[in-house]
């Protein structure tokens, strides 16, 4: 181990020392996980800090054609869990006496389960030629939306994004730039040398074309990265006519690990390729398989808790939708039963009403009958006045007594007055249809009536 970081540190240095061509679009030295775009993660890093060099060879014989390979050294951290950095340095190969300075910052603003959203500045660079330092105008903002899905023993995260500056440029010349321009991305982690981590494919639209590229695992902190730069024009590797160059990039990465005394590769293991429940116990008499065991219990620990984490929120959440319906259907009943309440007092508004009309009713014939038996007294005693103003107070007091309009009729059939006794006589029929004496005096006084004509036809 000692020695790969010596090697490491030796090929730095000697890939710095190169006379290169400036760019700061160097493939592999950005943060993230992906070759030239921005991305996010809805998780924390699985490193402190990442550093390493990158390459981009646009012709293999540099002699001839004049393109001299670019290069760049990097370093990028996530300081806390939700922001991250990245530095990258670039000494052009043309001047000698130039160097650029490149800083990243990215931003985590919203995650939720698999899906993140991420803002930043992307390619804020500093160039110094000749001891005059300036800062290049084509840097970019950008936000940027990411999906990180597990299938199986496999990973596929997806990026998708707008920005300005570099990241608007238009695919057709690599100078003509736009006031925004989207780009995307996957990256698919396989369980090729899955102990080291899994070698990760990666696919990008940059802004500028399409990108292609591989991240080969050698140990568990060591990175080798692979790509093609602007696939849609590899025709043209070499050309010195063409302004649309295609490369060909190679890069180193050393990546420190968060967990302590843990390797990343452990790192991704738990994250992408969790153990298996029932594993095979290990000798206890080994230090290295006792560590081991010990690891792979706190996985499961792990594994369980973050579980019945899960099925504790889902239950939770589902609780707390019953609990909201339960308190919409008790307002529903609680307004029903003060409907039902208002109902409740109407009716019995209604019925107390109902009591009180019988009552006044009952009391109204009470009075109209005693009316009625001094007005049979004052007729029997020949007092017909007083017997027609009694009969007239009951039918004041209850409109629809038979009785009274019967007693009235005789009245003014002992008075002489035999229409109005007739009226009256009718008036209690029609209350009363089975009042049989009064039909039987009309009917007597019909019969009267027709005979007295009859007679006096005669």
């Amino acid at each position: 181990m000692k020695w790969n970081r010596l090697l490491f540190l030796l090929s730095l240095i000697l890939i710095f020392s190169l006379q290169i061509l400036a760019d700061s679009q160097v493939s592999f030295t950005k943060p993230g996980s992906m070759m030239r775009i921005p991305s996010s993660s809805s998780g924390e890093s699985e490193y402190i800090f990442r550093a390493g060099f990158g390459t981009d060879f646009y012709s293999f014989d540099s002699k001839n054609t004049g393109l001299k390979p670019t290069s760049a050294v990097f370093l990028d951290s996530e300081i806390s869990n939700s922001f991250s950095f990245g530095f990258s340095a670039v000494q052009p190969g043309i001047d000698s006496n130039s160097v650029e300075f490149g800083i990243n910052l990215g931003k985590t603003v919203m995650s939720y389960g698999d899906i993140s959203i991420a803002v930043g500045l992307w390619d804020f660079v500093i160039s110094k030629v000749d001891g005059i330092t300036r800062l290049k105008e084509d840097y970019s903002f950008y936000a940027v939306i990411s999906s990180e899905k597990s299938i199986g023993d496999f990973a596929l995260n997806s990026y998708m994004g707008i920005g300005s500056g570099t990241l608007s440029s238009k695919a057709a010349t690599n100078d003509s730039l736009s006031s925004a321009g989207v780009f995307a991305g996957f990256l698919m982690r396989t369980d090729i040398l899955k102990n080291n981590g899994g070698v990760d494919l990666i696919g990008e639209y940059d802004g500028h074309g399409i990108n292609m590229g591989v991240r080969i695992p050698l140990t568990s902190d060591y990175r080798l990265n692979l790509g093609i730069n602007q696939l849609q024009y590899l025709g043209n590797f070499g050309s010195l006519t063409s302004t649309d160059l295609p490369s060909i990039s190679i890069g180193l990465s050393l990546a420190i690990p968060r967990i302590p005394n843990k390797s990343v590769n452990q790192y991704r293991q738990a994250a992408k390729y969790p153990v298996e429940k029932k594993y095979t116990p290990v000798n206890t008499k080994s230090n290295a398989n006792n560590s081991n065991n010990i690891y792979r219990d706190e996985l499961n620990y792990r594994s369980v808790l973050d579980s019945i984490i899960t099925e504790a929120d889902k239950t939770i959440s589902i609780l707390r939708d019953s609990l909201m319906v339960s308190r919409a259907e008790v307002g529903n009943l609680n307004n029903r039963v003060i409907f039902l309440r208002q109902q409740k007092s109407v009716l019995e508004d209604s019925l107390q009403s109902v009591k009180l009309q019988k009552h006044v009713m009952e009391q109204n014939i009470n009075l109209a009958l005693k009316h009625l038996s001094r007005s049979l007294r004052y007729f029997y005693a020949g007092n017909f006045e007083e017997a027609l103003n009694e009969a007239d107070m009951a039918i004041q007091l209850n409109p629809n007594l038979s009785l009274a309009y019967a007693r009235r009729g005789s009245i003014y059939y002992k008075m002489g007055d035999l229409d109005r006794a007739m009226i009256n006589w009718n008036l209690a029929l029609r209350i009363d249809p089975e009042y049989d004496d009064v039909r039987n005096i009309l009917k007597i006084i019909s019969e009267n009536r027709l005979r007295t004509t009859s007679f006096m036809g005669k």
